[in-house]
């Protein structure tokens, strides 16, 4: 309702805000794709800071057609992130089915370009999200890197208010009705002998009582004040919100000499590289000159390379240079007849 004692003191009606210190959730953007590389940010910052943590973000089928979408969740794979990405298949991306996306019947698939495991469950049973939810976390806290979970469901009502979603066949909006999730739910509790009606209605008229009272606080609360339009616009630090990195490893670890890596690389077949002030590596291309291989002494490494330059100075001399005349330019033109 954009008053001024909500979360973002009026500034944005919608789900734009979080709660990193309590709740730990991070602010959401409407670019929902473009969360995911910033996601795998947090994860990696937590393993920096010694946190046991993972961060986890939704997208929809539509969110998984856009290029942020492959970056990110190979970002993350590259990296190993303790990151689960839970892609809800809600059969239509706005107006345009699933179908007209993609050429794949499950986008769970889409992991196996990235090298990572993922999952498909069915979106309308809670407890499977739940349980498949609760073993992707545990997996990727324990190091086996970023999880994709399609859920399969339905988005029962339009894009936005705007949208009445008549694009929708009757039949399939029909099918997918008699799936509330909710419903499910209650007749899964019920089965189990976990809910009677009793309950039920104890549950439901607490719901109505939060949601009133909820309702009203909104509806009375005040709208900001005109000369609150220039406030807040942009974080100017410390007034605005502290925001502190919470170290739960010795800061030693990640800071010289022990942080210091060497200046080394290994290729396949190719074998160790070093810098080339250092000892060398059986790494060569084109005419560079080689290098002393390891345990090699300089000596070696002098004669050898002053073989490879008194070669190329023979060949060079030795070639003879190739002069074109009037007359050779005329036999190659009645050759060419």
């Amino acid at each position: 309702m954009a008053k001024y004692d909500s979360q973002t003191k009026g500034k944005n009606g919608t789900s734009h805000f979080g709660d990193l210190e309590n709740l730990h959730i991070g602010s959401p953007i409407s670019m929902l794709g473009d969360l995911i590389p910033v996601m795998t940010g947090v994860a990696i910052a937590g393993r920096y800071l010694g946190q046991k943590i993972v961060a986890m973000t939704w997208i929809g089928d539509g969110g998984s057609s856009t290029g942020v979408f492959h970056e990110g969740l190979n970002f993350a794979a590259v990296q190993k992130a303790p990151f689960v990405l839970v892609l809800e298949n809600n059969q239509w991306a706005y107006s345009t089915p699933v179908k007209r996306q993609v050429p794949i019947e499950n986008l769970a698939d889409r992991a196996k370009a990235y090298g990572i495991p993922s999952y498909t469950v069915d979106g309308n049973d809670v407890v499977a999200v739940y349980t498949t939810a609760k073993e992707a976390v545990h997996r990727a806290r324990n190091g086996e890197g970023p999880i994709l979970i399609e859920v399969k469901t339905f988005r029962r009502m339009g894009h936005a208010q705007h949208d009445p979603a008549e694009y929708v066949p009757k039949e399939m909006r029909a099918y997918w009705e008699g799936r509330d999730p909710i419903a499910l739910y209650e007749k899964y509790l019920t089965a189990e002998k976990l809910l009677d009606e009793k309950s039920k209605k104890e549950i439901g008229d607490k719901i109505d009582q939060l949601l009133s009272k909820e309702r009203d606080f909104a509806e009375n609360s005040p709208m900001p004040p005109p000369e609150f339009a220039e406030h807040g616009v942009y974080c100017t630090g410390d007034d605005c919100h502290k925001v502190r990195p919470k170290w739960e490893r010795p800061v030693a670890e990640v800071t010289p000499p022990k942080s210091s890596v060497a200046a080394v690389w290994s290729v396949a077949g190719f074998g160790t590289g070093k810098a080339s002030g250092g000892g060398s590596a059986p790494i060569h291309f084109g005419d560079t000159e080689k290098h002393a291989k390891d345990g090699a002494s300089a000596e070696e490494a002098a004669r050898a390379n002053g073989k490879m330059r008194a070669a190329k100075a023979t060949a060079k001399k030795s070639a003879k240079p190739v002069v074109v005349t009037s007359k050779s330019k005329a036999q190659a033109r009645k050759a060419g007849r």
